[in-house]
């Protein structure tokens, strides 16, 4: 769909070609030293008036414009408009026209805004123009205020734009506070849909008839990036990475190569928190670099972290039910490492541990007996893995660690899965002993399980975590990113 195209037009938004050729701007008022005639005089000169007004010089030429239609051109939007005219259908000008008290009313610039329509349309016979004029209702072009409530009212009444169609906003002229207002107001209103165009002024190409070189079209919300920014880092704050990552994904879309390996981080940590680690590590290792590690037990690492992050997201039933599985997932692990021959790995169920295992840890053998009969195997859950583990790992039995995992914490765990109430931080940290208190307390109790398990020597939960660090990296990045997509 074609783009309609907004325009402000400002005092030196046009040069007109004067007898020897040169082209000047017509409104730039300034001299070049007691010698040199500045632009806007040497077009004064050249027409052979005296002492007139910006308004009434563009006045003067528009009367004239039969005369003169091709010694006018737009100096800052022409080459924008040559170049980008089949992807446009309409076009706003946005010119001043205040009341004849206003002191300002000579650098009006509704003059200007009909020269350079009047240019377009002998350009461009397809593209509908139309001029809105500002200032007879005596807003004051220079007051923010004033223009924020006169864009929103322009907005919605005098600019027509179809559901989907691209806006294009070009915002060089005119004051500063009028071009922020429009920009502000425009952006609260279409959000992405608006889109910038910047320019940059080159004298001895424009006095060649040469207009200005423009860069675009800029997502609008470029110009939102500091807000955008710290919408990001609060979602980050709370490990919202599905959210932060639809956040920025215009950004994304317009100029990946800006952001790096955040894009991939992002989707990284969104599978990290959907539990899906494997896949997880797989992205990040990608995007980053990972320290060597124990693939099959480090994934018990994350998993505790992750009840470590659900904690800090203030969801404390989440945060006993990832721990726990930390520790039982990680003593799995464990056994399948260690006996592959004497368990049975049944999908969705417990693992089967066979009588073979007696061989090697033959107090486990009342728990073949039952019912004054031998059976040949059963499920590897509570007691037996207990005593597996506690034969396997001595250094378990007098664990104050593990005594806390085997009864407060699982039987915490195990109510949880059977009521609809959740439970209090502080209930959390005495369901893993009475000597709980605290996170950090927390933490160091479910670290203790797993290095014990595991023979690893992690000093905290967030050394052994793959996540952490990429969540280190991608706040830095997103903290430290400029917004240069404008430059």
């Amino acid at each position: 769909m074609k783009a309609v195209l907004i325009a402000t037009i400002g005092t030196r938004d046009l040069m007109f070609q004067i007898s020897s050729g040169t082209w000047y701007n017509i409104g730039d008022d300034r001299m070049q030293n007691a010698d040199i005639l500045g632009e806007q005089a040497e077009v004064i000169s050249d027409q052979g008036l005296h002492n007139i007004s910006f308004r009434d010089l563009t006045k003067y030429l528009l009367d004239k414009i039969t005369i003169y239609q091709e010694r006018i051109k737009p100096v800052i939007i022409g080459k924008l408009l040559s170049e980008k005219a089949t992807d446009i259908e309409r076009i706003y000008l946005i010119a001043t026209d205040q009341k004849l008290e206003v002191r300002e009313r000579e650098k009006d610039t509704l003059y200007a805004a009909e020269l350079i329509k009047a240019w377009i349309v002998n350009q461009f016979n397809h593209i509908s123009v139309e001029i809105i004029s500002l200032g007879q209702d005596g807003t004051n072009p220079s007051n923010f205020e004033q223009m924020f409530y006169w864009w929103r009212r322009t907005w919605r009444e005098k600019i027509t734009i179809k559901a989907d169609q691209p806006i294009w906003l070009c915002l060089k002229g005119g004051v500063g506070q009028a071009s922020e207002a429009s920009r502000i107001s425009g952006l609260s209103l279409y959000g992405d849909r608006i889109q910038f165009f910047e320019f940059k002024q080159n004298t001895q190409a424009n006095q060649a008839g040469i207009p200005s070189d423009y860069s675009g079209p800029f997502l609008g919300n470029n110009y939102l990036w500091d807000r955008t920014q710290q919408q990001a880092l609060k979602l980050l704050a709370r490990y919202d990475y599905a959210e932060v990552y639809d956040l920025l994904l215009p950004y994304f879309q317009q100029s990946s190569s800006s952001f790096g390996a955040v894009p991939n981080l992002l989707k990284a940590g969104i599978l990290w928190n959907q539990r899906q680690f494997g896949k997880f590590l797989s992205l990040a290792r990608s995007s980053m670099t990972i320290p060597t590690i124990h693939e099959k037990f480090w994934i018990a690492y994350e998993q505790a972290y992750l009840g470590v992050v659900r904690l800090q997201q203030q969801n404390t039933t989440e945060a006993m039910l990832h721990s726990h599985r930390a520790i039982e997932g990680v003593l799995y692990l464990w056994a399948n490492q260690s006996f592959p021959n004497d368990l049975i790995e049944e999908p969705n169920q417990y693992p089967l541990i066979k009588d073979s295992i007696l061989q090697k840890y033959p107090t486990l053998s009342t728990h073949f007996n039952q019912s004054q009969k031998q059976i040949s195997e059963i499920s590897l859950y509570g007691r037996i893995l207990r005593d597996l583990v506690a034969a396997a790992i001595p250094a378990t039995i007098n664990s104050n660690d593990f005594y806390a995992f085997w009864h407060p914490a699982r039987e915490m765990r195990n109510n949880l899965s059977h009521r609809l109430e959740g439970l209090s931080e502080r209930e959390l940290f005495t369901a893993w002993g009475k000597d709980v208190t605290n996170s950090e307390q927390w933490q160091t109790r479910i670290l203790n399980c797993l290095n014990l398990v595991t023979g690893q020597s992690f000093r905290t939960l967030a050394q052994a975590s793959i996540f952490n660090k990429l969540h280190d990296q991608v706040l830095q990045a997103t903290r430290f990113h400029s917004n240069n997509l404008m430059q």
